[in-house]
């Protein structure tokens, strides 16, 4: 047979995992109540005062607790992922650019995307070079610089030669 602790310990395993799934850690605080309604467990077996006890935990936790976490933790700098992180990479040209819809396609990290230049993109004078870069001088295998995506398709330029 479970005892009330036992209930109140599945309780708090199942708002952590949760957690794990829900930023904000407003289920973390709300398993900090949990804890606390499982203390008073020990000491009572009326549910009433473990339930009032776990509000008050959960309450404490969510106006102390959490902003002391998320100012520690989750400050600062975010680190890009997904398609936020493109911007500055490099793409390899897999597919030569089409002259009538001015698309390619490229590699990054493994994945093949829908590659074109800027619409008002016309070209690059890079140091040395007598003529403008031109997306039909862009060959299969030329590496490109991504300045952003839009929807599914990668807007590229060729990398400054710096």
């Amino acid at each position: 047979m479970m005892e009330q602790w036992h209930w109140w310990t599945l309780i708090v395993l199942a708002l952590l995992i949760g957690e794990a799934f829900v930023p904000g850690l407003v289920l973390g605080s709300l398993a900090v109540g949990a804890i606390t309604g499982g203390l008073s467990s020990l000491v009572t077996d009326a549910w009433e005062y473990q339930f009032v006890a776990a509000s008050i935990g959960a309450i404490l936790s969510l106006i102390f607790l959490r902003p002391l976490a998320m100012r520690k933790w989750f400050s600062g700098e975010s680190v890009s992922t997904g398609v936020d992180a493109l911007p500055g990479r490099m793409v390899r040209v897999t597919q030569a650019f089409d002259t009538q819809t001015g698309r390619g396609r490229g590699r990054v990290d493994g994945d093949d995307w829908l590659i074109e230049f800027p619409h008002d993109w016309a070209g690059r004078r890079d140091d040395g070079e007598a003529g403008l870069n031109d997306p039909r001088n862009i060959a299969v295998g030329d590496v490109l610089e991504v300045v952003r995506a839009e929807s599914n398709v990668l807007i590229v330029i060729p990398p400054s030669k710096t």
